[in-house]
């Protein structure tokens, strides 16, 4: 299970829980501050708890069925932002993690 209570395991958990480093300090420091850390994280949970944001089919689908998924799931990235009320930090982040660019990503 997830560190944050996802239904998607945490591979990393074991490393982390064994590093000879501030795992916090790195991402901080990687991030460029803890605000940038929290909404990363954020966005990340929003985008791995969504059914719709699925990507484990993705390889499988033919070229018209993909494009098809694209538009789905820019539209429904749309849908969340108004819904959430995002701010353009935390919608490019969604979109990022999304991970299924398209051509509507030119208007982003």
């Amino acid at each position: 299970m997830a560190a944050d209570g996802g239904g998607e395991p945490d591979h990393l958990a074991g490393e982390r829980a064994t590093a000879q480093f501030d795992v916090d300090g790195m991402k901080v420091a990687w991030a460029g501050s803890r605000h940038a850390v929290e909404v990363a994280d954020r966005m990340a949970r929003l985008v791995a708890s969504d059914p719709v944001f699925r990507k484990d089919t993705r390889t499988m689908l033919s070229r018209k069925e993909l494009f098809k998924d694209t538009l789905k799931k820019a539209a429904h990235a749309w849908k969340r932002i108004v819904e959430l009320r995002l701010t353009e930090e935390e919608a490019n982040l969604l979109r990022l993690y999304v991970d299924q660019p398209g051509y509507v990503d030119l208007h982003w």
